[in-house]
Parts: structure tokens; C-alpha cells; sequence
């Protein structure tokens, strides 16, 4: 067990403190795995050990990223990094929300009847709202809405103060201009989320989804609460119900559900009905699951008298998806170990083997160089923001940051850095360092979506080294013995020698706001990116909507007048709580499309008119 001391109350207990936690680091260090005797050989060996079955997949809800910490801390130890984390120690802690739990009461009842068996029978969902509703039942069909396509399940039906009986997933397409997919890559209007917010914004107070689709073998009928859970809910009550059970219901209303969803699916039209005999009353009561995790930190002193108050942060985000019941691209995988070798235990093995170069290299550098190994990434960038509120030096000192995401299949001696354009002269560097090492980049302008941007979105140029995407991603099947280990060592050399410049450069490094040209390459394969609007959410704003840290120049979002500081809660007509929603609804968008965007701008509403393009 880890025994965290009492904050110092001077710089000699603080001193005396950061010694005993170095040597106590160390000593735990060397009862880790045996060192490798080569660079590439020691990558290996992290990843293995970071993506083994040990560690669970890493998940901030699993104890298995505690091993990681401590491994991670420990090696810091051992290089002998200073600690950069609270009260001398190399942590920093912070809580997050990872789940929900089904207190009571949590029922589901029709017309009086007893009520149904959760588990068996039923299950809420875990992106529902808390509360009691008691209505009637109208059935909306998959529960979409597509305006521009002509297809809206809630056409013709009053569902106000109702609840809503939904399909799972989405009609097949009836040709290339359908809006919606072929399985299993659907669209965005089959998500969970979308049908709760179509509900939600038609004015229904609960929503019941039922399954018709045949099930895969090794899957279950009834969505897990944590499988549906999502960090905040949509203001509505959701659950879903076995397809024999409201087949029973239904029986007496002489309806099949399985005739209404042929009817859909073949014509691609709506065939929703008031149900005016059944009422159910539904309940539901979820607490959050609340875990405490931590970013590791640790500190390699400058050694100009000047410069060592200026610092540079080199980092990757270390968690995974544990058990894959969040985020999980394969719904039969959930409850298996997602080992995330490459995501992101490749990243952090680099970021441990250039904390160790930089340590033994002489001379060292001019600038203080940060090594953080965030937590929560796979959350939503929570490790990143948590830095940037308590940064171990004024962020104002950080001159540059240098992520590491996804760097262990590198194919061709290929690689992507994004945002080499964010800093005066960064692309020179990056392009010069990568030519010497025989390595070809990719510069996207794009900002990127990983830790980094939790430091643009501050104003410090950032880069994010990626290798690219592939089948792997967000499923069990990512494991270290897929990841090119020689690959990994040429990466590390490229940021090595990238952070070497850096913290030695005299010149001023100064921002430069990303022009809007889109990303050629991203690590999410799920599903395409629909139209482009521009915006720059601020993850370390907690709003009841979206709020911007900026928007990116000669962008549609730009165009249309949105700006720094302003809060997205409505588009095209929807409300938007997070930034999930309006993922999701810029999603269902195409390039050309207008739509108007309401914002808050000083507490006062706002309504602008964008016009959305293309993302290439």
C-alpha cells in the first residue's frame, strides 16, 4: 500500500520529503521486471506489461490502473526524475465519474401489473435521468428524426408528456443518399444518446428501446447500465425492455412490433401508433460511481539560469478502457480485458524511454522538461484538463507540449504529427528532425483529439505523434504482440530529438491558431465526421452546454461569428447539454447544410446562422 505523507510545512521538509519519496521510488523500482538490455527491448518490455492481462486494460474503474501508476512512478524514480505530483509526491489526484449504480427505487410496471424483473426482464439504461414517470405509450419506430431526408418517426404522433416505445439502431438504407447505414457501422442517429435527445426534445418524459435485431452469438439482449452509460444524461428517463415482453404487452393492442419494423425497413417510412390502452409507469434511481485516479509527474530541471523557469511537458495518456464497458467498438467484447497496446500503452512506453535518454544525455537541457503520464483520456481528456488547472510549473512558463497517442504500428517508417503548424518554426523542426532519423512525416494542421489539445486550447503550440489507425482500435484484439517495438524506438528518437530542440532554443516559440483545414488521418474509425463546423470545445469548462475556447480561423464557425468564450446550447434545432450532443448532431449533418446555432454569449442568447462544409 501506498502511504502518501502530510503536506511539508517548509522547503527544508519539502526537500527532505521529495529525497525519501526518490529513494523509496527507486528501491520499489528494481522489484519491477528485469531491465532490458537494449532500447527497443525495453519499449517491449513496458508495453507487455502495461497491456497484460494483469493490468486489465487499464480502466480508471479497474485496480489494474493503480499498476500502472506505480509502475510508472517508479520508473520516474528510477531515472531519477523529481517528483512533480502533490505534497512531493509524483501524483496528482483527481475524482472522476466512471459509472452509475441502480439504487431504489428502480421499477418498470404496465397498467398496474407487477412489475417486470430487472436484469430479466429489463434494464435501465445508464445515460437515463433519475426520476418517476406514469403515461401512456406511443411507439415511434426507431425514434429518428431527418428533416433534410424527409424521415421523422415523431411525424403524425403527439408524444408530449408521453413515453416513447423506440427501435434499436436504424432502418437499412434504401440507396446512397439514405442517411442511414448498413450494420454493424451505423449512423449517428442509431446511437443511444440521439434517440434519447429526439425523445427528450419532442417533448416525451421517459423512453422504453426494445431490441428486434437477431443476436450475435456470445451477446446479450439487454444493454448493460454500464454499457449505456454516458457522463451526463439526457434529462429523460430511459430503460430498455426484452422484445418478448412488450410482444406480450402488445398482444392485446393486436400490434406486432416485428410488422411494424418490417414495414419500416421496407419502405423506409415511418410507421409509428398511439398505444392509448397501455401505461407504464417507470422508475429509476442511479448514483454515480465515483473513483479517484491520478496523473503521474515527474520533473527534469533546467540547467540555464534563466531558461529552467520556462519548461517544456512531454506526455501520453497511460488509462485504457479496462474492461471495455465504456467505449468498446465490439459490443460482444464487453467484460473482456481491452489491453490497449497501442492505445495507449505504446505511448507511454515512449514517453518512459525519452524520460530516460533526457536524463542521462549531457549537457542537460536549457529548459525545465515536465514528463506527465495523464489518467482519464479515454473519459474525455480529464488527466490533461487536471494538469492545466494545477500545472507543476505556471502553465504560462510551459512553452511547448509533445503527446504521444497510438505510436506503436508504424508502417513504411510513416508517422502523422499533428499541429506542427500550432508554434513559429515548429514545422522546421519536426520535418528536419524526422529527415535525419529517415522517417517520413505527415503534418496535419488539424488540433487532434488527445491530450495535447487541452494545451492548445490554452495557447501552447502542441504536437501529437500518431502511427495511425487500424482494426485493432478499442477492442480486446490490441495487444502487444501487434506493435512494431522497432517502430517505437524511432519515434522515441524523433521527440527526443524534437524535445532536445526545444528546450534548448532561444528564440521565442509563439502560437499560431491552426487554420481550418481539416485532418487527413484521426484515430477514431467508428463512424465518419459528417460536416465541419470549426468550434474548439473548452474540456475544462463543466457548462450546461458547449462552451468554446476558440474556433479556428476562416472555419464556418468562424464565419458565422461564433467566438471565443460563447456557449453552445442549441443547433439546428436541438438542444445541446455536452459536447456528446453536439457530436452527435453535427454528425447527422452534410457539408452545404445551414443551420442555425444558439449561443450564450455573457449570459445573453445569441442566434447565428452557419453554413457547414466539408471536412477535406
Amino acid at each position: 500500500m501506498l502511504i502518501r505523507p502530510r503536506p511539508p510545512r517548509s522547503r527544508v521538509a519539502a526537500f527532505a520529503l521529495s529525497l525519501f519519496t526518490l529513494f523509496w521510488f527507486s528501491a520499489w523500482a528494481f522489484e519491477t521486471p528485469t531491465p532490458l538490455t537494449t532500447a527497443t527491448d525495453s519499449l517491449l518490455g513496458h508495453v507487455r506489461y502495461l497491456a497484460s492481462d494483469e493490468l486489465m486494460g487499464r480502466g480508471v474503474d479497474t485496480p489494474g490502473i493503480k499498476l500502472a501508476r506505480d509502475y510508472i512512478a517508479g520508473k520516474f524514480a528510477q531515472y531519477g526524475l523529481l517528483p512533480g505530483g502533490e505534497n512531493g509526491s509524483y501524483f496528482q489526484s483527481f475524482e472522476t465519474i466512471t459509472g452509475v449504480t441502480v439504487k431504489q427505487p428502480t421499477t418498470l410496471m404496465l397498467n398496474g401489473l407487477p412489475a417486470l424483473s430487472p436484469e430479466e426482464d429489463w434494464t435501465p439504461l445508464g445515460l437515463s435521468a433519475s426520476g418517476h414517470v406514469e403515461s401512456n405509450v406511443v411507439f415511434v419506430g426507431y425514434g429518428i428524426t431527418v428533416k433534410d431526408y424527409g424521415y421523422d418517426d415523431y411525424a403524425g404522433v403527439d408524444v408530449k408528456g408521453k413515453i416513447v416505445v423506440a427501435l434499436r439502431y436504424e432502418p437499412p438504407p434504401k440507396d446512397d443518399k439514405s442517411p442511414f447505414r448498413k450494420a454493424p457501422r451505423y449512423s449517428t442517429h442509431a446511437t443511444l444518446r440521439a434517440k434519447a435527445s429526439n425523445a427528450r426534445d419532442h417533448g416525451a418524459v421517459g423512453m422504453v428501446l426494445v431490441d428486434l435485431e437477431p443476436l450475435r452469438q456470445g451477446t446479450r439482449e439487454l444493454i448493460s447500465t454500464s454499457g449505456s452509460f454516458a457522463r451526463t444524461n439526457n434529462g429523460i428517463l430511459a430503460a430498455q425492455v426484452k422484445r418478448q415482453v412488450l410482444e406480450k404487452w402488445l398482444a392485446g393492442q393486436r400490434a406486432s412490433l416485428s410488422d411494424l419494423k418490417e414495414k419500416i425497413d421496407r419502405y423506409e417510412k415511418p410507421a409509428s401508433v398511439e398505444l392509448p390502452a397501455l401505461k407504464v409507469s417507470l422508475a429509476v434511481t442511479l448514483e454515480p460511481v465515483r473513483q479517484q485516479t491520478e496523473n503521474v509527474v515527474g520533473i527534469l530541471p533546467g540547467s540555464d539560469p534563466k531558461l529552467k523557469n520556462e519548461s517544456i511537458v512531454i506526455g501520453a495518456h497511460y488509462d485504457h478502457l479496462g474492461l471495455g464497458h465504456f467505449g468498446t467498438l465490439d459490443s460482444s467484447a464487453e467484460g473482456q480485458i481491452h489491453h490497449g497496446a497501442d492505445d495507449n500503452a505504446s505511448g507511454t512506453s515512449v514517453l518512459l524511454g525519452v524520460a530516460e535518454q533526457m536524463v542521462r544525455a549531457t549537457p542537460k537541457p536549457d529548459r525545465t522538461v515536465i514528463f506527465a503520464a495523464f489518467s482519464g483520456e479515454e473519459l474525455g481528456l480529464l488527466g490533461s484538463r487536471h494538469y492545466i488547472e494545477h500545472p507543476a510549473m505556471p502553465l504560462a512558463s510551459t512553452k511547448a507540449m509533445l503527446n504521444m497517442d497510438m505510436v506503436g504500428r508504424l508502417r513504411d517508417n510513416r508517422l502523422t504529427v499533428f499541429g506542427a503548424h500550432s508554434g513559429n518554426g515548429l514545422s522546421d523542426i519536426v520535418r528536419d528532425q524526422a529527415s535525419r532519423l529517415g522517417l517520413e512525416v505527415t503534418e496535419s494542421d488539424s488540433v487532434g483529439r488527445s491530450d495535447h489539445m487541452s494545451f492548445y486550447n490554452r495557447k501552447i503550440p502542441a504536437l501529437h505523434f500518431f502511427t495511425g489507425s487500424h482494426p485493432d482500435y478499442h477492442r480486446p484484439s490490441d495487444t502487444w504482440d501487434k506493435v512494431n517495438a522497432p517502430g517505437m524506438s524511432k519515434v522515441g528518437e524523433l521527440v527526443l530529438a524534437v524535445a532536445q530542440q526545444l528546450a534548448n532554443i532561444k528564440k521565442p516559440l509563439n502560437f499560431v491558431s491552426l487554420p481550418s483545414r481539416p485532418p487527413t488521418e484521426e484515430r477514431d474509425t467508428s463512424q465518419g465526421y459528417g460536416a465541419y463546423l470549426g468550434t474548439i470545445p473548452d474540456f475544462a469548462d463543466n457548462v450546461e452546454g458547449v462552451r468554446l475556447a476558440g474556433v479556428t480561423d476562416g472555419s464556418p464557425a468562424a464565419v458565422a461569428g461564433l467566438k471565443e468564450g460563447d456557449v453552445i446550447v442549441q443547433f439546428a434545432g436541438s438542444k445541446v447539454t455536452s459536447l456528446e450532443d453536439l457530436a452527435m448532431l453535427l454528425g447527422a449533418k452534410q457539408p452545404g447544410d445551414q443551420v442555425e446555432i444558439v449561443i450564450l454569449r455573457m449570459s445573453r442568447p445569441l442566434t447565428l446562422t452557419a453554413v457547414l462544409r466539408n471536412r477535406g
